[in-house]
């Protein structure tokens, strides 16, 4: 089998390139996802922002002298077992 380290040699360079590719693409995948989260996130902050400044607004039209408060609700959880 004198074709064996002949293989060795032209096989493992692909594989190798193939896993590196791989990781490249994993790293890139989770970065982009991480980016994405972040853009979630701004408008997210920016959309409670804006509604609890038209909430202010409104409540200044009404004539309230406070302003009412807007707070969250909790989350319940159920457990199983």
């Amino acid at each position: 089998m004198a074709s064996a380290p002949l293989l060795k040699k032209v096989i493992r360079p692909v594989i190798r390139g193939t896993v590196k590719g791989s990781v490249k693409l994993a790293m890139d995948a989770k970065r982009v996802a991480h980016e994405i989260n972040e853009d979630l996130s701004d408008i997210a902050a920016e959309a409670t922002a804006e509604a609890t400044a038209e909430a202010f607004a409104a409540d200044l039209q009404e004539g309230s002298d406070v302003p009412r408060q807007t707070t969250k609700k909790a989350r319940t959880s159920a457990v199983n077992g």
